[in-house]
């Protein structure tokens, strides 16, 4: 496939039923009757610059995500956590493994669940949470980096979504994002979706973005997602069909 063609299918693509298991931006959260939710807005730390890196396979897509956060108030210590859906009952598996750094220094997170009374966890089950202490002023470097599972539709699509809402919860808007997905060992003739349109390197795709606020317009995106259909799972399905 020819770079403009591939650009054509990113831009024209179909969209696939289902829904991949969704990775998301830390988000600020609060502790109610020892589950969590998210945040309304955080008040004073804002997330400053994003810097999101997916590879991509056929079995497993590995996730690094680092967070510059701001603190312009007095002193706090927040309650940081980073939703996973993927054990919701949905198509995908639950994360195999999820670590933190603050600062260069890997922190230990709890898995707390999710409140069922909130809409804006969607599906959520619970949290990776941790408590980082943010002096007046102070400017923190929080990396997260996950493994998974693509998510699976029932046709044989794989998917990946990386959802960016999660970071409205913190003050103001967010100051830059950078998200890139290698695709791996995916062929580029077998995506099928991808949203919003990004710039095309080679075979890496890429989003940036400025002081923006995740989910309010089209500039402004609420998740990044990708989806493929493996030659042999579509044999499969197109095969079933006759």
């Amino acid at each position: 496939m020819t770079r403009d063609a591939f650009v054509l299918l990113l831009a024209t693509g179909v969209l696939a039923c289902g829904a991949a298991p969704a990775r998301a931006d830390d988000g600020a959260i609060e502790n109610v009757g020892g589950a969590v939710r998210l945040m309304k807005g955080q008040g004073h730390v804002r997330m400053a610059r994003e810097v999101v890196r997916a590879n991509l396979s056929r079995t497993r897509i590995e996730v690094d995500c680092v967070f510059v956060m701001e603190n312009h108030g007095p002193a706090d210590t927040v309650l940081v956590g980073f939703p996973d859906q993927s054990d919701a009952g949905g198509p995908g598996p639950a994360m195999s493994s999820f670590r933190s750094w603050v600062d260069g220094v890997e922190v230990k997170c709890d898995s707390m669940p999710a409140t069922t009374d909130d809409p804006s966890l969607e599906t959520w089950t619970r949290w990776w949470t941790k408590r980082v202490y943010f002096a007046a002023g102070a400017t923190r470097t929080i990396r997260d980096h996950y493994l998974a599972a693509p998510g699976l539709t029932i046709e044989g699509t794989q998917m990946f979504e990386y959802i960016l809402r999660t970071g409205a919860s913190w003050a103001g808007t967010i100051g830059s994002a950078e998200v890139t997905v290698s695709l791996g060992d995916v062929d580029s003739s077998w995506v099928r979706y991808v949203d919003p349109k990004p710039r095309v390197q080679g075979r890496t795709l890429r989003w940036t973005f400025k002081d923006f606020e995740p989910g309010t317009s089209e500039h402004s995106p609420s998740s990044i997602q990708v989806s493929w259909w493996p030659p042999e799972a579509r044999e499969r399905w197109e095969k079933g069909q006759r």
